[in-house]
């Protein structure tokens, strides 16, 4: 099973609480399953894709979040991942902004997925 799946699980465990998905709730769940990455990685991601979203875009946004799980886990298909060039791209930069503390397979399935989007030379 993918960290991703069970991430949307928990999403949804939430709603069904009742529980507002909101920011920083979103923050929190992302980053446990992200644990490996560098925190300030972590938050750049975050960051990039919650800020300036309102209140009715964050469920949505914390849902694209579980392919930015896939995308470092290496459980994606190239040809089917759901992010778009400028999402890949500000990733990938920040990745190689972080490289030296991230792990081989991690640093190379989003070098991987930017290569072949023709991203990075």
């Amino acid at each position: 099973m993918a960290y991703s799946d069970d991430y949307l699980r928990q999403l949804s465990r939430q709603k069904a609480k009742g529980v507002a998905v909101e920011p920083e709730m979103v923050r929190t769940l992302f980053s446990r399953y992200v644990s490996d990455l560098p925190t300030e990685l972590c938050w750049d991601i975050l960051n990039y894709f919650l800020e300036g979203s309102d209140a009715g875009q964050v469920l949505e946004i914390a849902e694209r979040l579980s392919v930015v799980i896939d995308l470092f886990e290496g459980e994606y298909d190239e040809d089917d991942l759901k992010l778009t060039d400028e999402e890949l791209s500000f990733i990938s930069e920040s990745v190689n902004d972080f490289a030296i503390n991230l792990t081989d397979d991690m640093l190379m399935n989003v070098m991987r997925a930017a290569v072949s989007r023709r991203l990075m030379g």
